[in-house]
C-alpha cells in the first residue's frame, strides 16, 4: 500500500478505538469457536485485529502511533497461554471478552496467525519497541513456535502448514533456536514434495485461501535466511499463481470453481483488491508489494476457452481420488469436483454466466433446514459444458460441519432440499420454464441452464419440484421433505439415492443419458465427444471414507494426464 492507503487504513482503525482498553472494537461475525453471540454481542475486542493495528501504527513511524502500538501490543501479548502443561499452550484466545476456557472450541491456528505477525513486527520495528515488550514478543514467538511444533500440522491443510513453517522457520531464525529452524524448513519441504506430488495444492482452487498461501509463500521468500526454503516457496508461489490465473474468469470477473473451501459465491472485495494489485506494475512504499509472475498475468485477461481436469489428493494416503474439473469461455465457466461432502464452504459444482455483462452464478446445494448438509455426498462427472452428478447420505458426519457438528446419521429437522440457486445480478431474469419428468430450463443470456432429474430412489418418496424468486436469487429446489420437525435415522434407510443432468449451452438441450444398476450401485452414463462418462452411486447411505471409494465417475480419458489413465 502507499502512505495514503495506509494513513487511511489507520484512520479507519482509529475510529474503533477503545483508549481505556486499548484495543480496537470490531463487529462480531459468526465463527467456529466462539461461544458468543452477535445478538448479545454486536461488536468485540478483537485480538488479532488489534495486532494488526499496531503493525500499521509502527509502519507509520510517527511518535504518537509508536506510543499507541506498543500500547496495543502490550496489552495482547500477555494474553497468549504461555503455560506448557495446559490443553491450550501457545495460543490467543479471539476476543479480550471471551477467554480461551470460555471459547467454544480455541484456535490452534491463533498461534500461526500471531505469531507471523509479531515476528514481522520485531523484524521490522524492534528499535520502536520499549525493550521489555520486545523480550516479550521474544517470548510469545518462541511459546507460538513449540505450540506449532506440538500440534504438528500435515501438508494437506495448505495455507497453516505454510503459515506454520514460516513462524518456526523464520522465528527459528530471528531467536536463533535450531530446533525451530530445523523444524520448519523440515516442514517445507514436507509441503513442498507433498504439493508437487499431487501437482495441485491440496486446499484446492479456494478464493479465500490460495491469495493466504501466497501471501505466506512470499514472506518466507523474503524474509527466511535458508536459500532452500526460499527455492521451494519460489516454485511453489508460480504453482499457486498458474491455479488462480487457470480459474478466474475474464469474461464475469470471478474466480470460476471448483472450490475447495470459500465463504462467499461471489469474489469478495478484498480478494479482488489483491488480484487487482498483484497485476500492477508498481510497487508500494508499505505492505507486501506480491507481484503475479509475468509468465501468468495474461491468464487472467484472456478470453480464450479452457478445460481442465487434474487430479487434488494424493491417492496413495487417501485410497481414493477426486478430480476437478473447469470448461470456460468468454460467457461462462462451469466447474466440478468428482466426489465431495456438501459443506458450506465446498463448491462442489458451480457455475459463472456473463449475462448482459453482470456476473450471474449457479450453485449447487444439499441443505437441512436452510443450511448446508455435511452427511450428503456429492459425485458427478463433467463433459465440457454437460454434468451428469448425484447424491447419496453419509451415516458418520455431521450437519454443518463435518468435525464440529458431529450427527452421526441421526438428527432432527422440519426441511430437506437439493437446490439450484442461481444468484449474482438476477433482476431480469425470469423463473425455470418447468418441463415434464421434473425437469427445468433457464435462459441466461446467450446460453440456456437446463436440469433433469435422471432418476430417485428414496425411503422419504419422489422430490418436488419447487422454483421462486428471493430477494437475492432464483431458487430451484428438488424437496425431499417439509413439514413438521421430525426424526431422520440415516442408518434405517434401505434407499436414498438422486441421479441429475445438467447442461449450460446455447440450445439447453441435454444429451441422452442411460440408468441402469449395477449390484449395490446406480448408474448414469452418456456419450460425450465420442466417450461414455458416468457416475455411479451407492444407493444405500454408508460411512465417508466407504462412499468417497465406493462411488464410482468415470471421467472422459482424454481429459486425464496420461499417468493419471
Amino acid at each position: 500500500m502507499n502512505r495514503e492507503q495506509l494513513d487511511e487504513s489507520i484512520r479507519r482503525k482509529t475510529a474503533a478505538y477503545d483508549e481505556k482498553l486499548q484495543l480496537i472494537r470490531t463487529p462480531l461475525t459468526a465463527t467456529y469457536h466462539t461461544a458468543l453471540k452477535s445478538s448479545e454481542h454486536p461488536e468485540v475486542y478483537a485480538l488479532l485485529a488489534a495486532a494488526g493495528y499496531a503493525y500499521d501504527l509502527l509502519e507509520s513511524g510517527e511518535a504518537e502511533h509508536i506510543a499507541r502500538a506498543n500500547g496495543i501490543l502490550e496489552r495482547v501479548v500477555p494474553l497468549q497461554d504461555q503455560n506448557p502443561s495446559s490443553d491450550t499452550y501457545g495460543i490467543w484466545p479471539y476476543f479480550f471478552e471471551e477467554p480461551l476456557d470460555q471459547m467454544d472450541r480455541p484456535d490452534w491456528n491463533m498461534a500461526d496467525f500471531h505469531g507471523k505477525r509479531l515476528i514481522l513486527i520485531l523484524m521490522k520495528h524492534r528499535e520502536r519497541l520499549r525493550a521489555e515488550l520486545a523480550e516479550q514478543i521474544e517470548a510469545a514467538i518462541s511459546h507460538a513456535c513449540r505450540a506449532i511444533i506440538i500440534r504438528n500440522v500435515g501438508p494437506h491443510y495448505t495455507n497453516i502448514a505454510i503459515m506454520g513453517a514460516f513462524v518456526t522457520l523464520v522465528g527459528g531464525e530471528l531467536l536463533q533456536v535450531d530446533e525451530y529452524k530445523e523444524y520448519g524448513l523440515a516442514r517445507m519441504k514436507r509441503f513442498y514434495d507433498f504439493t508437487f506430488g499431487i501437482g495441485t495444492f491440496s486446499e484446492y482452487n479456494s478464493p479465500c485461501y490460495t491469495p493466504i498461501a501466497i501471501r505466506e509463500l512470499h514472506s518466507i521468500a523474503v524474509c527466511s535466511a535458508s536459500s532452500e526454503a526460499v527455492a521451494y516457496a519460489n516454485e511453489l508461489i508460480e504453482l499457486a499463481w498458474k491455479m488462480a490465473g487457470e480459474h478466474f474468469h475474464a469474461g464475469t470477473g470471478e474466480w470460476s470453481g471448483p472450490h475447495s473451501r470459500t465463504y462467499s459465491t461471489l469474489l469478495q472485495p478484498d480478494d479482488r483488491k489483491f488480484l487487482y494489485e498483484a497485476l500492477l506494475e508498481e510497487r508500494f512504499e508499505f505492505g507486501e508489494n506480491i507481484r503475479c509472475p509475468k509468465a501468468y498475468r495474461g491468464l487472467f485477461q484472456t478470453a480464450q476457452t479452457r478445460y481442465l481436469t487434474e487430479a487434488t489428493l494424493m491417492e496413495a494416503d487417501t485410497g481414493y481420488q477426486v478430480y476437478a474439473t473447469l470448461f470456460q469461455n468468454k460467457r461462462l465457466s462451469l466447474g466440478t469436483f468428482s466426489k465431495g461432502v456438501m459443506w458450506n464452504q465446498r463448491r462442489n459444482m458451480l457455475a459463472y454466466v456473463n449475462v448482459e455483462g453482470e456476473p450471474v452464478y449457479v450453485q449447487l446445494q444439499f441443505l437441512k433446514d436452510g443450511g448446508d448438509f455435511c452427511s450428503a455426498m456429492f459425485a458427478g462427472v463433467q463433459a465440457r459444458t454437460n454434468v451428469l452428478f448425484g447424491f447419496n447420505l453419509l451415516t458418520d458426519n455431521g450437519a454443518w460441519h463435518s468435525d464440529l457438528d458431529q450427527i452421526n446419521g441421526r438428527f432432527r429437522a422440519s426441511d430437506l432440499r437439493i437446490r439450484l440457486k442461481i444468484g449474482g445480478v438476477t433482476t431480469g431474469l425470469e423463473l425455470p420454464e418447468v418441463h415434464e419428468g421434473k425437469a427445468w430450463q433457464l435462459r441466461l443470456g446467450e446460453v440456456s441452464l437446463a436440469v433433469k432429474l435422471l432418476h430417485e430412489r428414496s425411503d422419504y418418496g419422489e422430490l418436488g419440484l419447487r422454483c421462486e424468486r428471493t430477494d437475492d436469487a432464483i431458487h430451484a429446489d428438488y424437496v425431499l421433505y417439509s413439514g413438521d420437525e421430525r426424526e431422520f435415522d440415516f442408518h434405517a434407510v434401505q434407499e436414498s439415492v438422486w441421479l441429475f443432468q445438467l447442461a449450460l449451452n446455447e440450445s439447453g438441450q441435454l444429451p441422452a443419458a442411460q440408468i441402469c444398476q449395477e449390484g449395490d450401485l446406480v448408474k448414469a452414463s452418456a456419450e460425450m465427444d465420442g466417450e461414455t462418462i458416468s457416475v455411479a452411486l451407492s444407493i444405500t447411505p454408508g460411512q465417508t471414507a466407504e462412499r468417497y471409494r465406493t462411488n464410482e465417475v468415470k471421467l472422459p480419458a482424454a481429459r486425464l494426464h496420461p499417468n493419471q489413465v
